[in-house]
């Protein structure tokens, strides 16, 4: 039985018990503040690195927002200017902005890079000669004179090196020029014109196309492979259209290209090439509107070929369509790389602020990183995992990839209807 002496002290002790409670859930509710919500993105800190490997900037944002800052210029007159990108602000989900990622930003105007990962070297055509730039110092070793202005500008600017020997082949009007890269200086000259080129180091054959007639209606051009050696022409193939880009695949020995079939509206096509018979293979129809975009993966062996509103994945050998997707934006596209590590496309559309990263296997658009204007990617160095990309402000950023998937907004970068004419 409960006499009223023992209520009275049960009261008490069920006061003091609550008191209890109170206080501790509000210790809880303090310690649980002062860790990061999980229900709201955690805040990053985020570096960048200069050349010498010292850190740009380092700072960090609250409330699921990071800040960037990236780095200053380089004061030399041989050495060419870094400049920062851009101060940014990223919300995790959002694409990445590229002052996050970046390890190197300068000064390299151009119509057509290519990169030596062996030699740490740049070279950039210009308009009638070939800079020669120290990729990690941004110090110009040199620029070679041409006797003339290159084929094209940026559009058929034809450049290419051959890893093996460090020799730089660069199209000018007419003619081929030979760049020995070891003394960067005038190595020969093959005399004839070719528009955009390709080498195959495993033969010593330089491929390069001939578009052939411009006029309106039906295109047709073809595919020239010469034996740098000699100079001697070994093949010269009618494919059918007008080609505009062209890789080789050294493990093979296979060439491709894409172009046009129409004056008016592309119509493009991609051929395949034997490069040891020296025969057409096959051409596959593709479709677009618009001027396209090639690129190679040399482990896969699969060749992609980006449109209008389009990405198609082609079987190396047979030229099999294994997939032709809508790439979630309008083109043209700016130039295609692959990143073989990881098996992803990347490349941006004419127009964007994003470089769009696309899954090699599937087409699926997996990662978008923003930038300050539309970017061009000119060629990925496998040995440092870095991507090279080029802005029409004349400036060449390399940048590490962050993150393999997961920062896509299709909003940012899709059109509101059809696809306009190009």
């Amino acid at each position: 039985m409960l006499t009223p002496h023992r209520a009275a002290i049960g009261r008490r002790v069920t006061v003091v018990v609550l008191i209890i409670t109170v206080l501790l859930a509000a210790v809880s509710i303090v310690v649980f503040l002062g860790q990061a919500n999980p229900f709201m993105p955690m805040a990053i800190t985020t570096r960048g690195l200069n050349s010498d490997g010292s850190v740009i900037a380092s700072s960090t944002a609250s409330s699921g927002a990071v800040s960037t800052t990236s780095a200053s210029s380089l004061p030399s007159s041989s050495t060419l200017a870094s400049s920062s990108t851009l101060n940014d602000t990223w919300v995790p989900g959002e694409p990445i902005p590229v002052a996050m990622v970046e390890t190197d930003n300068f000064s390299a105007a151009g119509d057509a890079f290519v990169l030596n990962p062996s030699t740490d070297t740049i070279y950039i055509l210009e308009t009638s000669s070939l800079m020669v730039v120290n990729a990690s110092s941004h110090s110009v070793i040199a620029d070679v004179p041409f006797p003339a202005d290159n084929t094209g500008g940026s559009v058929n600017a034809g450049l290419t090196i051959d890893a093996s020997t460090h020799v730089v082949y660069a199209s000018v009007q007419g003619e081929v020029m030979e760049v020995n890269g070891s003394t960067n200086t005038l190595a020969g000259e093959i005399h004839l014109g070719l528009g955009t080129l390709a080498i195959d180091s495993s033969t010593d054959e330089l491929w390069g196309t001939m578009p052939g007639s411009q006029g309106i209606g039906t295109q047709n051009g073809s595919l020239v492979g010469i034996d740098v050696r000699t100079g001697s022409v070994l093949a010269n193939i009618s494919v059918g259209f007008a080609p505009y880009d062209i890789v080789v695949n050294p493990n093979t020995d296979t060439v491709y290209a894409d172009g046009c079939s129409s004056f008016f509206v592309c119509g493009s096509e991609a051929a395949i090439v034997n490069g040891t018979t020296g025969t057409l293979v096959t051409t596959v129809d593709l479709g677009s509107a618009d001027y396209p975009t090639m690129t190679l993966n040399p482990t896969t062996g699969i060749v992609y070929v980006s449109g209008g509103q389009e990405l198609a994945a082609l079987n190396g050998t047979t030229g099999r369509v294994i997939f032709n997707v809508n790439p979630q934006t309008c083109g043209p596209f700016t130039g295609m790389v692959v990143d073989t590590s990881s098996n992803l496309v990347l490349t941006a559309a004419s127009g964007s602020d994003y470089l769009l990263a696309y899954d090699g296997a599937t087409g699926k658009l997996v990662n978008m990183y923003s930038f300050p204007s539309n970017p061009g990617p000119v060629a990925f160095d496998s040995d440092n995992n870095n991507l090279f990309v080029s802005t029409p402000a004349g400036y060449l950023i390399a940048m590490h990839m962050f993150a393999a998937t997961g920062n896509v907004d299709t909003a940012l970068i899709s059109s509101s209807g059809a696809c306009p004419l190009p």
